[in-house]
């Protein structure tokens, strides 16, 4: 019996290091184009090591999940983000992609939450991904049961072939405008526009005691941030700055929860590092819920559309209206220009508090969760 579970293990190792489902290995004798990641924190680390990409997407999983790329890694860009970031994190991450010589370029989507100083999680196990540690490698993608099945499942994609796999598998990153249309279109029954008001109030009130429930803006973590992107500027690195979209369900939390003035600071704090794209205002993104997945993520259309804006590629609105509001969404801060836009934010976020809508009613509501007001621990990695 013992020979025989050492015999399965010694088969189950071998598949998975052959398969390769997580890119945490170099070998490459199935296309990683089959590749579907399902764990960003379990997963992503290893491809750090074993990728060469000339652009690295980071964040928290509003660019994890609405820049998804399945394989992780695909047409040189690799998404290195995961859930619930911390500076540390992100800091971690930076310095091994640095250390790539083929990189060209960092777009960081800049969360509000991440300037909070009540905020100091650390992740021994992460931490160990993020080092390569290799009973971590060995245990995540060799002696782990979703790793097996993740093989067999990858398996499957590669004898169906390339042709059976959906377009968002193997197109360019960013998407064209085509199929970010097509994909706009395809996805307007599902979403965040398709929630319950109810279940939409408890996601809410989870936000609000994962990130904003005891918020203090940080000076400290605003000069971390400072010193990273002016640590990976000195590797003569692009570095895109973006604050990613919020729904206005989100934004009212910020606003009735007596945070603007935090938001405002954050938002001074990341323009004076340099400059960045704002998308999270009281905008035509923030009130199109046909954009969002839920109260946190956009959809992987709307956030190749954004990508196309920051690359200055053609992000034509011609395919219907949502293109047209994301298009019309994108604000460049700098220090020149944020006073005025700030006053510009200002103003839309007065218009939209004084209608009254549903977006200010349900974030009330969810303001008044007992679960809003616990102490955050933050939210699941």
């Amino acid at each position: 019996m013992i020979v025989t579970m050492v015999a399965l293990d010694a088969i189950a190792m071998c598949v998975n290091y052959v398969v390769n489902p997580y890119g945490a290995w170099r070998i490459a004798l199935i296309n990683p184009i089959f590749r579907k990641l399902t764990g960003d924190r379990a997963q992503m680390p290893y491809q750090l090591r074993t990728t060469t990409p000339e652009t690295v997407l980071i964040g928290s999983s509003r660019v994890q999940v609405g820049m998804r790329i399945e394989q992780g890694y695909r047409d040189a860009v690799l998404n290195a983000s995961v859930g619930a970031a911390t500076m540390a994190d992100l800091a971690r991450i930076i310095d091994v992609a640095l250390r790539n010589p083929r990189l060209k370029r960092i777009v960081w989507g800049v969360d509000f939450y991440a300037f909070n100083a009540r905020i100091h999680r650390v992740n021994p196990t992460f931490e160990a991904r993020v080092a390569f540690s290799p009973s971590s490698l060995i245990e995540d993608s060799l002696l782990s049961l979703g790793a097996l099945g993740d093989s067999f499942d990858m398996l499957k994609r590669t004898v169906r072939g390339r042709r059976r796999l959906p377009t968002t598998m193997t197109s360019n990153i960013p998407w064209p405008m085509e199929l970010i249309c097509d994909q706009l279109a395809a996805t307007q029954a599902h979403g965040l526009a398709m929630v319950p008001q109810t279940n939409i109030e408890t996601g809410l009130a989870q936000v609000q005691s994962w990130f904003y429930s005891n918020y203090v803006f940080s000076p400290e973590v605003a000069m971390r941030f400072r010193g990273i992107v002016e640590r990976a500027q000195a590797h003569h690195i692009d570095v895109i700055l973006f604050v990613p979209p919020m729904s206005e369900y989100e934004l009212e939390l910020i606003r009735q929860g007596g945070h603007w003035s935090d938001f405002e600071r954050f938002k001074h704090a990341v323009a004076a590092v340099a400059p960045v794209w704002d998308f999270a205002a009281y905008n035509g993104i923030s009130h199109t819920d046909n954009l969002f997945l839920d109260v946190l993520h956009l959809k992987p259309a709307a956030g190749n559309e954004l990508l196309r804006i920051m690359f200055g590629l053609d992000a034509s609105s011609a395919c219907g209206e949502d293109a047209k509001i994301i298009a019309k969404s994108a604000v460049r801060l700098d220090p020149s220009s944020i006073d005025a836009l700030l006053s510009e934010e200002e103003r839309m976020r007065d218009q939209a508090a004084s209608d009254s809508s549903r977006y200010s009613h349900i974030a009330s509501a969810a303001l008044r969760d007992p679960a809003s007001r616990q102490s955050a621990s933050g939210p699941r990695d």
